[in-house]
């Protein structure tokens, strides 16, 4: 373990107008704004066909575009703006030595490679499996060329456009080819996120550097999910923290930053920007809606980023907010900044302005933003910025209609906040290399407890008890008999869920299955009583939820149907008809009710809990991620109990087209864990069932896996398996890792 703190010592960045920091730091004050519609996907006549579900009238598809850095032209969006930020971060920086970390937010929420490529798959294996048998891959493979006429992206398959696939090809050719990989999926806080996990392999000594930021791409897909929700801006202009706002415009892009460990970056020469000197993660519990923005879930990130170092809210000279220009998330985060800084009167800026909303790649921009206006000794001025909302003329804090000096350059600090979806918050904290940083800790340091299991429980098809599926795993069996949950999933009672019969219907059975979940592991003593405030919860993801395919194809559909003929256009048609037919309307709900994520925050908001919440996502080795990554903040004290919950609720053709096999070979179901500290089971009297060692990097011997039908709960179900027989020691672990190491519990 290491007790040197982290820098940040390079940067790399693509939105809207901006190629590098430079141009990043102009565009942000100055603009102009390059906001409009886009010339993508423009074969398939598809602004014409999406009306507002209200209104009648066709969405606002204005936003901010990033133009293809691909070298060919190929579409992989994602992938060449990473490679272009990785470009930037291995030119500015020593190359990189020892072990290399990449940690990344993305998701298959905010891709719009994933939106069209979805939706051409889908509508082309539909449309083929109502023409006759006799050529119809031959038609299928007709249809899908097609498809693809309309925009690059459609070339790729979608199972391309994972977020695992793309991170990986990002990476291939500019980091060594054993660098450790980690996604995220935390929406809008989801980068600052993936900046804190590096920072806790580096202090682990697990890495040597770590390229820590996010991506995404936007698209048709989330302007009409957004629109539903009311959150878009009516004028076209996003005036955050202004008397005038009216709301969010969004963008897209990429974010990398380059952290060492303060004693590396001396010696090899770096020119180190900023030093990370805390970060705060808080989810917003119990609230009266799960995509309001909370004041109390907000000011506790900001406390916890100040209490890693015993930070006064008067140190705090500039916070960059989340700044959406929506009234509700303004008038909260205004609020929780004056609240979370107490005695002081902080600098607020953001810079969606001009940059627009950038998704998961947003809390990074912000970031690269401070460290260079602590770097320059200026706090930027807000763009589109007049007067303050009359509500906010009273609280402590300014807006600079100028660009300002920094007061107390070297010994302030700077923050960076960012909050999403599902009552998500982040909130790290910078401050100057020239000032005194010599007791600057970046994270609260490890507290050397072991982790330990204190329970488990399942919700598999069929709804067996946790001591029928015990007996299963014990003969050697499979969890269940059954593969499938009955479709459409019922709807659980409120009672083990706690989520209104009205919103549940709306959601997908991903969310379903882990609110539930959550009711089966509390079992009659929910071991999180006493310990909300200190209780995390982890989840793994692969793959798209049901809603998401069909929401996709719901809403892009249409545009397609338009490329065909005949048979096939009748085919198309039919099947988009039969879709909604069975299929509700794209509402407020739909974006929260399909997203992977949220699923978590069903479990916190209802259960009131409010540590952490975080999604990751690296494909089949996402349970062990998430037994990973609850571990790592374990084990340095940011929580006391860690929930770790992992399912498969894919589409059954999609889950199993990803993975290359039948879709009798893949099966549903949602598994969870309990993991604490061995000090907190003692004092609880939670009975210890197994001790759990991590690492990032794989296994020297890893044992043989005996099921691969449930993706990202795969590895969760052979840590559970483990325990219920017995068979210990065993190593879980991919090739390329993570590692989990179950033991004895004594």
């Amino acid at each position: 373990m290491h007790t040197d703190r982290v820098c940040l010592v390079a940067a790399g960045v693509v939105t809207p107008g901006c190629e590098n920091v430079e141009e990043l730091w102009r565009r942000a004050q100055d603009g102009p704004i390059l906001f409009g519609r886009s010339g993508r996907f423009s074969g398939t006549g598809l602004a014409s066909t999406l009306k507002h579900s209200e209104t009648g009238l066709p969405y606002d598809l204005r936003y901010g575009e990033v133009p293809d850095l691909t070298a060919d032209g190929s579409g992989d969006l994602q992938v060449g703006w990473l490679r272009h930020a990785l470009r930037q971060c291995l030119a500015t920086t020593s190359a990189p030595a020892g072990r290399t970390g990449l940690f990344v937010s993305a998701s298959t929420d905010t891709s719009y490679e994933m939106d069209l490529a979805l939706a051409a798959d889908t509508l082309a294996a539909q449309v083929a499996a109502r023409l006759p048998e006799n050529g119809r891959a031959r038609r299928y493979e007709a249809i899908r060329r097609g498809f693809a006429e309309s925009d690059a992206c459609v070339g790729r398959g979608h199972t391309e456009f994972f977020p695992h696939s793309q991170v990986a090809r990002a990476a291939r050719g500019l980091l060594p080819p054993d660098t450790r990989t980690l996604v995220s999926n935390n929406i809008c806080p989801s980068a600052l996120y993936s900046v804190d996990l590096g920072v806790r392999h580096l202090l682990d000594g697990a890495v040597d550097v770590a390229f820590c930021g996010g991506v995404s791409s936007h698209g048709p897909l989330r302007q009409v999910y957004f629109a539903e929700m009311g959150t878009l801006s009516r004028s076209g202009q996003l005036r955050a923290f202004d008397v005038d706002a009216d709301g969010t415009v969004f963008s897209e892009g990429a974010g990398v930053v380059v952290l060492k460990r303060w004693s590396d970056a001396l010696r090899d020469g770096d020119d180190v920007l900023a030093v990370l000197a805390g970060f705060g993660a808080a989810s917003d519990g119990k609230s009266k809606a799960i995509f309001a923005p909370s004041q109390e879930g907000q000011t506790r990130a900001m406390t916890r980023a100040r209490s890693v170092n015993g930070v006064t809210g008067a140190e705090v000279s500039w916070v960059i907010g989340h700044g959406t220009a929506t009234l509700a998330g303004d008038a909260t985060e205004l609020r929780s900044i004056a609240a979370a800084h107490p005695g002081g009167e902080p600098w607020v800026t953001g810079n969606k302005g001009y940059l627009g909303h950038t998704g998961m790649a947003c809390g990074v921009v912000s970031l690269i933003q401070a460290a260079t206006g602590l770097h320059r000794s200026t706090v930027p001025r807000q763009p589109n910025h007049v007067e303050l909302p009359e509500y906010a003329r009273s609280l402590s804090l300014r807006v600079p209609s100028a660009p300002t000096r920094l007061p107390d350059e070297n010994s302030s600090y700077v923050g960076v906040f960012a909050c999403g979806l599902g009552g998500i918050n982040g909130y790290q904290l910078l401050r100057s290399p020239r000032g005194e940083v010599a007791g600057v800790r970046s994270a609260l340091p490890d507290l050397g407890d072991e982790l330990v299991l204190v329970r488990w429980s399942a919700l598999l098809p069929g709804k067996p008890s946790d001591d029928e599926v015990a007996a299963r795993l014990a003969r050697g069996d499979e969890p269940a008999d059954d593969t499938r949950f009955e479709s459409p999933y019922p709807l659980p009672p409120f009672p083990d869920t706690l989520i209104t019969p009205k919103v549940a219907a709306a959601l997908d059975m991903s969310q379903l299955l882990t609110a539930e979940l959550a009711s089966r592991l509390a079992g009659g003593a929910p071991l999180w009583e006493g310990v909300e405030e200190r209780t995390g919860v982890f989840g793994a993801q692969y793959g798209l939820s049901t809603s998401a395919v069909e929401s996709t194809v719901l809403c892009l559909g249409d545009g397609f149907v338009e490329t065909l003929e005949g048979e096939e256009k009748a085919a198309a048609a039919a099947y988009l008809a039969e879709l909604r037919g069975r299929v509700a309307p794209i509402s407020p709900y739909s974006l929260v009710g399909r997203m992977s994520s949220t699923a978590l925050g069903w479990v916190s908001n209802r259960r009131n809990l409010r540590g952490p919440t975080m999604m990751v996502d690296t494909g089949e080795t996402s349970g062990l991620a998430a037994l990973h990554t609850a571990g790592s903040y374990l084990r340095r004290g940011d929580v006391d109990l860690a929930l770790v919950m992992a399912w498969n609720a894919s589409a059954p053709q999609d889950a199993a087209r990803s993975l290359g096999i039948g879709e009798e070979d893949v099966a549903e179901g949602a598994v969870a864990v309990a993991l604490t500290r061995r000090e907190i089971a003692t004092a609880r009297g939670w009975e210890v069932l197994a001790r759990v060692r991590t690492d990032l990097g794989p296994a020297p011997e890893p044992s043989r896996r005996e099921s691969g039908r449930y993706r990202a709960a795969d590895g969760v179900f052979d840590v559970v398996r483990c325990v219920v027989r017995g068979e210990f020691p065993q190593w879980f672990s991919a090739e390329s890792g993570p590692a989990v190491h179950v033991l004895p519990p004594s």
